[in-house]
């Protein structure tokens, strides 16, 4: 079969022949369509070269995206340990000043039961910006500890009222309360009161002695540490046994009228290491 060719002659400028060409006659019969064959493939080509590229693009940016995504989320998890170790530190000096607020609250519960006024005191009309503090913590910790060391040697340290009522006779020489004539020493102090009034221990300590002494009468002897010994005498009962150990504040009996005494109330005695002292000097009336 003899393919048909049809001749094109292409004219120059002045209508003469410059060039004649051949071309197969079915592509002149067809050539819609094959121009629209070929641009059907030349615009597929270009939507895959579009596709790809934007594909590509379309990657690359949803990788970027993906890495930020996690980097924002390391961030966000550093961030909410962060926080959850800065609260618990902070609970942890929260509890801290709990325990020395409840510390000075013992101490001063102890105080007032001896008769005496609060060691901290609350401030009034006072305020102004919390100070920021390196190792608060180990602070509080600090202060925690002085204060329980504190509130120990106030324990055993004789301090306060052991009866609320008047001194009649104070430490020192003195005349003689029944004949009114020579001079007596007074080794201690004597607070008037009404028969049957509680009397409470001064310091936490060891009961040595309960129960009827000479010119004492019925006495309550207390050994407290660091060399220190309360004496409460002319009592009308005890409250308490030999060998038991009392707290700062605790009724050890009740005032009386026994042994050498011309009337109701309590005489008082301070010793240190076996020497009597003036119990005046630790007591506020």
């Amino acid at each position: 079969m003899i393919k048909q060719k049809t001749s094109i002659v292409i004219l120059d400028a002045n209508g003469d022949s410059n060039q004649k060409i051949q071309i197969p006659t079915i592509i002149l019969k067809n050539w819609k369509i094959i121009l629209g064959v070929s641009l059907f493939f030349i615009c597929m080509i270009c939507a895959v070269v579009v596709f790809v590229a934007t594909k590509t693009q379309s990657d690359r940016y949803e990788q970027e995206l993906t890495k930020k995504m996690e980097a924002l989320e390391k961030a966000k998890q550093s961030l909410a340990v962060e926080e959850a170790s800065n609260q618990l530190n902070l609970v942890q000096v929260q509890k801290s000043f709990e325990s020395i607020d409840s510390t000075l609250n013992q101490i001063n519960a102890k105080m007032r039961k001896r008769g005496l006024k609060d060691v901290a005191p609350k401030l009034k009309n006072a305020g102004g910006p919390i100070e920021t503090e390196e190792n608060l913590d180990e602070l509080s910790k600090y202060y925690e500890n002085r204060l329980k060391s504190i509130d120990k040697k106030l324990e055993g340290l004789p301090l306060g009222i052991p009866h609320h009522g008047k001194i009649t006779s104070r430490f020192g020489y003195r005349r003689n309360p029944f004949t009114n004539r020579g001079l007596e020493m007074h080794s201690g102090i004597d607070i008037k009161g009404s028969i049957g009034e509680p009397i409470k221990a001064t310091a936490a300590g060891k009961i040595v002695h309960a129960g009827y002494k000479g010119q004492y009468g019925k006495v309550v002897i207390i050994e407290h540490s660091n060399g220190w010994e309360t004496r409460y005498a002319h009592l009308s009962t005890t409250k308490v046994k030999v060998g038991q150990k009392i707290d700062a504040g605790q009724v050890i009996g009740t005032l009386g009228n026994t042994g050498r005494s011309t009337g109701p109330h309590l005489h008082y005695e301070l010793l240190s290491y076996g020497k009597k002292l003036n119990p005046e000097k630790t007591m506020l009336f």
